[in-house]
């Protein structure tokens, strides 16, 4: 009985995979539409009359919409279609004649409609329309935003980046992700639509009137109503503008779509206005001081988002126009950098009109994908802003000159000549190496030859000046942003990581202030050019000139000239000029008799009531045998007495006498 079953069962399981699988189910008024969303989609532009089939019952969802197609949705979304017959019977381009279908469509939309209002799309420079070439993502985007009452002085100078990141910024582009140059499909163009009739225009307001989220019952079409309900009191009865039979949209929460005399022309789902869709590889451009227009989009609409400029967490007043920002959905974080590269476009791979590299200063830097079509826009040769993101990718890019989009990057050289740019919070290694090994912290700007670009690197000036108290948290009189970045040794270090509780001025490179007066960035190194030693005055038997050394583990370093007040055995901090003299001299202060108790380990010791940091590079005298100790440890073996020879809190030299 039971292998009568199995087999049976066998049998039945053999008939079904013989048989034909399954098509998918049609959703909606067309019967190629099978996806829910394009259905949605479709369905509520069917309903306002922007969209229709192909006659055949057919949508053709993946099928291109042209630039005449186009014109036809656009002017119907605007509900302007009563005004195409006045403006049949015009020829404004040469290639769209009066007998083109969509001739009074293209006419209407080119046409400004006022002083203040651009046309919705523009012909090309040859004088033609060509109504049956392709859209583009990039012209569908820019003219929905014109739609929404936008204008090319709102999108910015950067076609069509400036209208995709516009796009992006008032969530028209929600739920897309596409070069500004590909073709859109008809499912794609439907969601755009959806999308525009969710956003917000320029006025701040939508561009219809939506009614209070209700769920959708039915739609009555021996009625000519919209049945629904807000689960509060009895169903409500809304008129139609146009009835039209619908099923697709039932039982769905949203909003009635309103025209001008309250009567209803569509039902928009809540999901088309407020999606959980994050982007991916995307970033924002701030297009103004204190925005975070695009955020939205960016984030997938999540709200209680954190924002870290250059590490610091800030507001959104403290963004500035040209920062980058980028999100991070694990930590519900969106991280903004405002570094900014003035360099020179040397080279790019595979092209330029749509690079997924790009070099500069001698290197090659990723693109981000959603940034690849504003970039066309520029040809290697060209002297550009550069504009990264915190992990050193190219965001996007301005013109040099651009008011408010200097360059205002850091290149950080290490000891041994390798070069860093400091980004965001990262360092991003560089394939320049200096052999000057004195320039720490330095400004990168771009200067070129009049065949190839010439790399300058120009010593910054000006910054916060102090000593740095790690357990102050402060930097002379400014306070320490909670995630400062301290750069030494060639690379980031923590603050844990630091030798010395307190690093003299004369050892910071650099350091910044942000907006908000808190340091955020330190470089660290004592320069080349400062020394501290013991000084030797010794007089030329033969002339009878006097001159100073300064002596040190290193070696011995004369003076050409002895001016300074100070006699052998004094200990000094100075620095040498191009020409080998002192400048910038200082003797050391003297504290005698420390005794071996008062040492905290080997980086400080208690003197006369307060603590002074020992610097794991202090120099270190023996009086007895006229030699140098190597270390500390040496140093307190060797036992007897210790003078300590300060400077800002810091001991700079030890002289130990047995």
């Amino acid at each position: 009985m039971k292998k009568r079953v199995f087999a049976s069962l066998l049998a039945l399981a053999l008939t079904l995979a013989l048989l034909p699988a399954p098509t998918a189910r049609a959703l909606g008024a067309f019967a190629d539409v099978t996806d829910t969303t394009a259905a949605r989609n479709v369905e509520v532009l069917r309903l306002m009359g922007v969209l229709e089939g192909d006659g055949n019952g057919m949508f053709r969802p993946q099928s291109a919409l042209t630039r005449a197609e186009f014109c036809k949705m656009a002017i119907e979304l605007q509900g302007r279609g009563n005004e195409v017959v006045r403006y049949r019977s015009r020829t404004i381009f040469p290639d769209v004649r009066t007998t083109h279908w969509a001739t009074g469509y293209i006419n209407l939309a080119s046409t400004p409609a006022g002083e203040k209002t651009p046309a919705l799309l523009h012909g090309f420079p040859d004088g033609s329309f060509r109504p049956d070439q392709d859209i583009s993502y990039g012209e569908a985007v820019a003219v929905l935003a014109r739609v929404l009452g936008y204008s090319d002085a709102d999108s910015g100078a950067i076609w069509p980046q400036g209208y995709l990141d516009l796009g992006a910024s008032v969530g028209l582009t929600r739920g897309l992700s596409l070069s500004g140059g590909a073709v859109i499909s008809r499912a794609q163009a439907a969601q755009l639509f959806v999308n525009a009739l969710g956003c917000k225009n320029k006025s701040g307001d939508t561009l219809m009137k939506l009614g209070d989220e209700v769920t959708l019952l039915s739609v009555d079409l021996a009625r000519g109503v919209l049945r629904t309900t807000d689960g509060k009191t009895s169903p409500k009865e809304t008129e139609m503008a146009v009835p039209m039979a619908s099923t697709v949209l039932n039982g769905l929460k949203g909003r009635i779509v309103f025209n001008e005399k309250e009567k209803a022309v569509t039902f928009l789902p809540s999901a088309a206005a407020s999606g959980n869709n994050v982007v991916a590889d995307a970033v924002i451009v701030v297009t103004e001081n204190g925005s975070v227009a695009g955020f939205d989009a960016l984030t997938g609409n999540v709200t209680d988002y954190s924002i870290y400029k250059n590490g610091v967490r800030v507001t959104a007043k403290q963004l500035k126009r040209y920062d980058v920002a980028t999100y991070n959905a694990e930590t519900n974080t969106v991280i903004v950098t405002d570094t900014r590269v003035q360099a020179y476009y040397e080279d790019c791979d595979p092209s330029p009109r749509e690079p997924v590299t790009i070099t500069m200063l001698n290197q090659a830097f990723s693109v981000v994908t959603t940034a690849r079509q504003s970039m066309a826009a520029f040809k290697p040769g060209q002297e550009l802003v550069f504009l990264l993101t915190a992990d050193g990718r190219i965001a996007g890019a301005v013109p040099s000159g651009t008011p408010g989009a200097s360059g205002n990057a850091y290149a950080y050289v290490d000891a041994s000549g390798k070069t860093s740019l400091i980004c965001g919070m990262s360092l991003i290694p560089l394939t320049v190496t200096f052999k000057d090994t004195d320039m720490v912290g330095q400004i990168w700007e771009g200067r070129f030859g009049s065949n190839a670009p010439v790399i300058h690197v120009e010593r910054i000036n000006g910054g916060v000046r102090g000593d740095l108290d790690v357990s102050a948290k402060r930097l002379g009189i400014n306070k320490l942003a909670d995630n400062v970045m301290i750069v030494g040794d060639g690379k980031v270090l923590s603050p844990g990581e630091l030798t010395s509780a307190l690093i003299p001025s004369s050892e910071i490179r650099f350091a910044r202030a942000n907006d908000a007066g808190l340091v955020d960035l330190v470089v660290l190194g004592t320069s080349s050019d400062v020394i501290f030693g013991r000084v030797k005055v010794w007089t030329d038997t033969e002339t009878g000139e006097s001159f100073m050394n300064i002596e040190n583990p290193s070696g011995t370093t004369k003076d050409s000239n002895y001016t300074y007040e100070a006699n052998t055995g004094d200990f000094a901090e100075t620095k040498i000029n191009r020409s080998g003299n002192f400048y910038d001299f200082v003797l050391l202060k003297r504290l005698e008799g420390a005794s071996a108790s008062a040492w905290i380990g080997d980086t400080a010791v208690n003197y006369g009531g307060r603590t002074y940091s020992v610097p794991s590079d202090v120099i270190i005298y023996n009086l007895d045998s006229g030699t140098w100790f190597k270390d500390i440890e040496t140093a307190k073996r060797y036992g007897g007495t210790m003078n300590l020879y300060v400077k800002d809190s810091v001991v700079r030299a030890i002289e130990v006498k047995g």
